[in-house]
């Protein structure tokens, strides 16, 4: 599973993920939440995280869209349900 902040994530430092976090009024958890396709991000969320990535000049930025729209991972207990 691959998206935006995904991408965003593998380019950057520890630090950086963390000052995301803070820029974005998160936590880093829930960040990797986001980006590992356990959540998807409320649009109010996902423009606070778009315009904190747009603070970092060496990363290109992600885009509220990809964050709203993206694939949440199913959980096992949800798959186990649909096949029931």
């Amino acid at each position: 599973m691959s998206n935006d902040l995904l991408r965003w994530r593998k380019e950057a430092s520890s630090d950086e993920w963390s000052r995301l976090a803070l820029l974005a009024n998160t936590s880093v958890g829930y960040l990797d939440q986001i980006a590992y396709g356990f959540r998807r991000a409320s649009p109010g969320k996902a423009k606070q995280i778009e315009a904190a990535t747009q603070e970092f000049l060496t990363i290109p930025p992600v885009t509220k869209e990809n964050l709203v729209f993206a694939a949440v991972r199913a959980s096992a207990s949800w798959v186990q349900a649909i096949n029931n």
